[in-house]
């Protein structure tokens, strides 16, 4: 059998170009695996249920590897990388991609035949042989990225029910317990800390819905100094649970339930620096746990690239009733940590 680095590997005679195994996924996203995903021997749980996942995504519409890896219920965005490395020849491969809305590295003309081919969103730079990169586009994640219905999530469980994999037990609709993280009930709704609910939303954990309607998507903070930024707002958003999404030179993402925030410096950064004072956004709030937490976060805060505003008004500087902490990092940017 031929191994999936070579283009149109595994296609069957008369079978049209790029509906399976045509593209492997990069080095970028790990190991490059040999055969065809669903020939392997051996597959584990975890990279069935990312790949029936993969399978379920709509023509047109995308996931990030994060979003796989909540829904799964286990391991991370880089973890997705990796199945998708290993087994993915044969799922839509340019329909799982980065938390920028980038195609995956290394196939960005490939991967915009299919996206054409399919209507997705796409935004900024095409190449069209005006010599313009392929890596100038990407996915447009705002209409393009793909909300779990009920009947999608049922079709998903059903089909890594009939696969019979280890560490899937079956229930009705096929599926039962998957993997022991998250479980999939009676009516074929994957239920639990990272399930789906009735209504159809993405449950996130901790109470929070993914993908609600009107729910905040995505922020990016354009900065001038990214290696600064990455070091600051890293730490910051890791003490807060965010975790690693992404990477790609010039931006960097972190992922928190189905909301990312972006930390760019691209060539569109204008010169000036930052200044909340300045008419625009004045800063990010976000909840920070307990005042035990929040304290513990101002402590630490200094040695990593931010201090503390309104010092003699801490920690009621929004008022009486308000416990927060308020910081600056190097270059202007301002954070609320909220104490719940």
């Amino acid at each position: 059998m031929a191994g999936v680095g070579t283009p149109g590997a595994g296609r069957s005679a008369g079978e049209p170009a790029g509906s399976r195994s045509d593209v492997p996924v990069s080095d970028g996203w790990g190991r490059v695996g040999e055969g065809r995903g669903g020939e392997l021997p051996g597959i584990p749980p975890h990279a069935e249920a990312v790949l029936v996942l993969a399978r379920s995504i709509p023509a047109g519409q995308v996931a990030t590897y994060g979003d796989l890896a909540r829904l799964v219920g286990e391991g991370g965005p880089r973890q997705v990388g990796q199945v998708m490395s290993r087994y993915g020849s044969d799922a839509p491969w340019w329909r799982v991609l980065r938390a920028s809305g980038l195609p995956p590295a290394g196939h960005e003309e490939r991967a915009l035949v299919h996206y054409r081919a399919e209507g997705t969103p796409l935004v900024g730079g095409l190449p069209d042989g005006a010599g313009m990169p392929p890596a100038d586009y990407r996915v447009d994640l705002r209409r393009a990225r793909w909300s779990p219905q009920p009947t999608g999530v049922q079709a998903a469980a059903g089909a890594a029910g009939a696969a019979g994999v280890d560490g899937v037990a079956g229930g009705v609709g096929g599926v039962g317990e998957a993997g022991g993280v998250g479980r999939v009930g009676a009516d074929g709704l994957a239920v639990g800390v990272n399930g789906v609910g009735a209504d159809g939303e993405a449950d996130a954990g901790g109470g929070r819905t993914a993908y609600r309607r009107g729910g905040l998507h995505h922020v990016e903070v354009w900065v001038g100094d990214l290696v600064a930024a990455r070091a600051s707002w890293g730490w910051l958003l890791g003490e807060l649970g965010w975790v690693f999404g992404d990477d790609w030179g010039h931006g960097v993402a972190w992922e928190l339930g189905p909301v990312y925030l972006v930390v760019e410096s691209g060539p569109d950064v204008a010169a000036g620096g930052h200044d909340r004072r300045r008419p625009g956004v004045n800063h990010l709030a976000f909840h920070a746990g307990t005042r035990d937490q929040v304290d513990a976060i101002v402590e630490a805060a200094e040695g990593h690239g931010w201090e503390l505003l309104f010092a003699d008004r801490h920690p009621h500087a929004g008022g009486p009733d308000h416990y927060a902490a308020y910081l600056q990092d190097g270059q202007g940017f301002e954070v609320e940590l909220v104490a719940t």
